[in-house]
């Protein structure tokens, strides 16, 4: 039975600043805790911020939903919203849908790695975009060095679109900062399976 992981986790996990933040991290975090959508603290706001894009809900009314929720998520939805909005009036984008996609490393680990939006801009540009919602903690840090295992991991796992043009990127939430990668900036691939042994490394240990 393969280990299945989320895009977000292995965000998280890359962007953890020390092996035994990593390793536990996986054991309280990922392997040690059944999901549920009913305590998934981001999942109200990820649905909103589809319906946004799908043309459902207004900007006043995604606003309305961060400022309406418990106030123990109040001040996280609210930047988070506030930080997304500010990436929608920089862009002006249009948004269309994606396709699931995952990257697998033999038979021993699944990693999610569908997009959230498709968002052309302006320009034309298409991005498949990865929002990332997090609360800023001490033992993380979210640079590029540390999102570009992620940024590749989604090249791999999204061919037909990147064919097309379209360009992997992650919304870091926390300060609404689009991070992209260039054709070179992207990682070996045995890089990438490096990280994926060492969380079925970790994992196996825990």
């Amino acid at each position: 039975m393969p280990i299945k992981i989320s895009l977000t986790q292995f965000i998280t996990f890359k962007s953890k600043v020390s092996t035994s933040a990593r390793i536990n991290y996986l054991r309280t975090q990922v392997k040690g805790s059944d999901y549920s959508p009913a305590i998934d603290y981001w999942r109200p706001l990820r649905t909103k911020i589809k319906q946004f894009a799908k043309g459902e809900i207004t900007e006043n009314q995604l606003q309305s939903f961060a400022s309406s929720v418990p106030e123990n998520k109040r001040k996280n939805y609210v930047k988070d919203t506030r930080n997304f909005l500010y990436f929608v009036q920089g862009y002006s984008p249009d948004f269309f849908e994606v396709k699931k996609a995952s990257w697998n490393f033999g038979d021993q680990l699944i990693i999610s790695a569908t997009p959230e939006l498709g968002v052309k801009n302006i320009n034309g540009k298409n991005y498949l975009l990865k929002n990332f919602y997090t609360v800023k903690k001490t033992d993380s840090k979210l640079i590029k060095r540390n999102i570009l295992p992620s940024l590749t991991l989604m090249q791999f796992a999204n061919q037909d679109s990147i064919k097309q043009g379209a360009v992997p990127a992650i919304l870091n939430l926390q300060n609404g900062k689009l991070i992209t990668a260039s054709p070179s900036d992207l990682l070996d691939p045995i890089e990438l399976e490096v990280d994926a042994q060492q969380i079925i490394d970790i994992w196996n240990r825990i």
